[in-house]
């Protein structure tokens, strides 16, 4: 229970936060979440806000016990805001960019004794709990050895990169969220060895010279496209550690991938929603 370190809620049209039902249609209030983190449905429970022109809010929390509240815009203008609730505020205007209201920017997150900044709107597991048995499974399955290199797509704010860093000779990174490859500069700035490229994954994998031994590859729900998989076979990665959220795009990237000469060689379920 309240192993979520964030959460966002829909806005139904009399103005009340709530969660979307499994038809995809109906939005239903809500008055307690038990997989919330407990300081997050105690700001949940102290809102009072006026969400005219808001299509979705997002409370989070850091390792650090910051709280934050990040506001989805219906448009460009930002609402004025007086609170004296404990959390800082930002908002995401309709396309994706961060703007600070009040207090900080980011939240911060740790990892097996490294702490990553991760800027309002850059994607993060809410699981915080079940992170390093994510990143020691990735590793395992990758088996880096001391001097190869390293692709990291998809790659949000660094976190896997910062794990393989040290026996790779090379790691580069691509995420196309502007906000989250600055938080991967940030957060991978003790490495010399990382470049970090902000662009889209079929983009920067058509301009690489570099030939890599592996790569780690964590897409968004939809999975992988046509030109993703073409970039990949051409980077002659021998290696693919797959990390996905769906199954059902798993199945068919993985059908791709066999039909350019990949094989699957194992998976390991982790329940991210107990």
């Amino acid at each position: 229970w309240g192993y979520n370190y964030h959460m966002t809620f829909s806005v139904t049209d009399d103005g009340k936060l709530a969660f979307p039902g499994a038809d995809g249609k109906n939005l239903f209030p809500i008055e307690v979440c038990h997989i919330l983190h407990p300081d997050l449905l105690d700001l949940y429970n102290q809102l009072d806000l006026d969400l005219e022109g808001i299509k979705r809010v997002k409370l989070q929390i850091g390792s650090d016990g910051e709280r934050m509240i990040v506001l989805s815009l219906a448009q460009d203008e930002a609402p004025e805001l007086e609170t004296d609730l404990p959390a800082s505020v930002n908002v995401l205007l309709p396309d994706n960019e961060p703007m600070n209201l009040i207090g900080d920017s980011h939240a911060r997150y740790g990892i097996n004794g490294t702490t990553f900044r991760v800027t309002a709107g850059s994607a993060f597991r809410a699981n915080l709990s079940q992170l390093p048995a994510l990143v020691e499974t990735v590793g395992a399955l990758l088996d880096l050895k001391d001097g190869e290199t390293l692709l990291d797509l998809y790659a949000g704010v660094g976190v896997f990169s910062a794990f393989a860093a040290s026996k790779a000779s090379l790691v580069t990174l691509v995420e196309s969220y502007p906000p989250a490859a600055t938080d991967a500069d940030e957060n991978l700035a003790d490495f010399d060895n990382v470049d970090v490229i902000e662009g889209s994954v079929e983009e920067v994998l058509g301009a690489l010279d570099e030939v890599y031994d592996a790569a780690i590859i964590d897409p968004g729900s939809r999975g992988l496209g046509k030109d993703a998989i073409d970039g990949l076979v051409g980077s002659q990665a021998t290696r693919i550690v797959y990390v996905s959220d769906d199954p059902a795009s798993l199945a068919r990237d993985a059908k791709r991938l066999s039909q350019q000469g990949y094989r699957l060689a194992a998976a390991q379920p982790l329940d991210f929603a107990p």
